[in-house]
């Protein structure tokens, strides 16, 4: 029982801040809708135009505000954190009650779909950059590895059971009804920001014109040959990586296995659940020797499984694919987060986090890449593609900048 106990207690220990807690659970409320707000949209875009580059489109709009995420940095790092996430939230919920009505008086169009997601795209990025920066904040340096593993063990939990929620309600009730659910879990997100005190800090400096600073960041990342491969590595997997579940598990869910927006919810599930598991696994393990290397061969693993996928035509087999594809995912991405905030001064965290949100724009570039080998070659080419380029890319970093196998 005391080694339960034990467990247990190491397990949860970021739990013991109370600023932290309300923050996880804010979060797997704003998760929560975020997830079932993805299925339901793809899900209409998908059978609305049954072309797999829309899909794909769709799925890019979200991630619009990337590119401008080194600016993001600099804001959060000159301002009032706190207030930039709430302010994020409320934009997140105000979309979500425009779709509602358009849905429910029956107005509700494709191009209305892509201007609220560009929208919320821009949004997304700031509350990413602005949520992450803030976990650093709220918990001892020694704790960082655990509280970033048990956000995203929280993020993957609610992504296991939001998917399959949204696509029974989209199913049973239609567009407008989902909504209702999401805007719920968004307002309950945003007022859990409310009791959050975090503790005092100095913030950089305002003086200093913003393109200088941008420029000193990116020296700071050059200078330093371990955020440098970290960011590469997360451009990388943004590419050819996370285009699977963000576009062409829809497409291949519509179109090789022949399911309905319950099943997708099903694949998303089980590839949320891989990733629970993983997460789980490394914030048991807390301090992490060697993180760059289980970093690593989890990028390759990725992409070996998504090449896989391709190969299989049975619903169950790519339930267990995508299952494992979450699992190195999480190993991938959960200590790669570990690896650049414990990397990183207090004073530049998030211009860094800036940095690396501007990597997830490697996303849209990689879904419109993918949608368009899809819609021209079939969906085989564009799993198998994303798969090789993956692996041997991964292994070129880390033979070019070796330190971070060491790390």
């Amino acid at each position: 029982m005391m080694y339960t106990n034990t467990i247990a207690s190491r397990f949860f220990r970021s739990f013991q801040q109370r600023n932290y807690r309300l923050l996880w659970f804010s979060d797997g409320l704003t998760s929560s809708a975020e997830q079932m707000e993805f299925l339901v949209l793809v899900w209409f875009v998908a059978t609305q135009t049954e072309s797999a580059f829309l899909v794909t489109l769709y799925g890019a709009l979200r991630f619009t505000g990337t590119l401008f995420a080194p600016f993001y940095g600099i804001v959060v790092d000159r301002y009032d954190r706190l207030m930039l996430l709430r302010v994020a939230r409320i934009i997140f919920t105000i979309i979500a009650v425009i779709i509602a009505v358009l849905s429910f008086l029956d107005q509700i169009q494709l191009w209305h779909i892509f201007v609220l997601t560009g929208v919320a795209g821009m949004a997304r990025a700031f509350d990413n950059v602005t949520r992450q920066t803030l976990i650093a904040d709220m918990v001892p340096r020694q704790n960082l590895g655990n509280a970033i593993a048990l956000t995203r063990t929280g993020r993957d939990t609610t992504q296991i059971i939001s998917p399959v929620i949204g696509g029974f309600l989209l199913d049973s009730f239609g567009l407008g009804w989902a909504y209702v659910v999401i805007i719920a879990l968004l307002i309950g997100g945003t007022a859990l920001t409310i009791p959050v005190k975090p503790p005092p800090r100095t913030p950089a400096t305002r003086g200093e014109p913003i393109f200088r600073t941008l420029v000193d960041s990116f020296r700071y990342a050059i200078r330093h040959e371990v955020i440098l491969a970290l960011l590469l590595l997360a451009f990388l997997v943004n590419l050819t990586g996370f285009p699977l579940n963000q576009g062409l598990v829809p497409v291949f869910a519509r179109d090789v296995l022949l399911t309905d927006s319950t099943g997708l919810g099903w694949l998303l599930g089980a590839y949320s659940a891989g990733a629970f598991v993983g997460s789980v696994v490394i914030a048991g393990i807390g301090n992490m020797d060697r993180a760059g290397r289980l970093m690593s061969l989890g990028s390759v693993a990725w992409h070996a499984a998504i090449g896989a996928i391709a190969a299989t035509t049975l619903f169950n087999v790519s339930l267990g694919l995508l299952a494992f594809v979450g699992l190195a995912q999480s190993f991938t991405m959960v200590t790669m987060s570990i690896l650049l905030l414990g990397s990183t001064p207090t004073e530049i965290r998030g211009r860094m986090m800036g940095l690396r949100s501007l990597a997830v724009y490697g996303l849209p570039l990689g879904l419109l890449a993918s949608g368009a080998i899809a819609e021209t070659l079939g969906i085989t080419f564009a799993l198998v593609g994303n798969g090789i380029i993956g692996i041997v890319i991964t292994a070129a970093i880390v033979l070019a900048i070796r330190e971070i196998w060491r790390t």
